[in-house]
């Protein structure tokens, strides 16, 4: 019976998302505009926007100093301003 309790204790947890804080590890690489087709586009918008969000995510539990955390939201904006420079070229192109 206590072995019971314990999984389900260490069951709830973990899905309480105690551990689920973690900063994702590598910002995802950006397409070249010149070059990139319209695949490699959509895979990039996609990769990039569930980065954004699992940025989001993390900065909503980890429990930053307010610098840290400021600084970190300004690295993700500085990165989302930057595909969307990519996004803009490529457009530019005619892609």
């Amino acid at each position: 019976m206590k072995k019971i309790i314990a999984a389900l204790t260490l069951t709830t947890a973990m899905s309480s998302g105690a551990f689920a804080c973690s900063k994702p590890a590598t910002k995802p690489e950006f397409p070249d505009p010149a070059t990139a087709v319209s695949a490699q586009m959509v895979k990039a918008n996609n990769e990039v926007k569930a980065y954004v969000k699992a940025m989001q995510d993390y900065l909503g539990c980890a429990g930053l100093s307010r610098s840290a955390e400021k600084k970190e939201l300004d690295d993700l904006k500085a990165y989302a301003e930057s595909f969307n420079e990519i996004i803009r070229a490529y457009k530019a192109k005619g892609g």
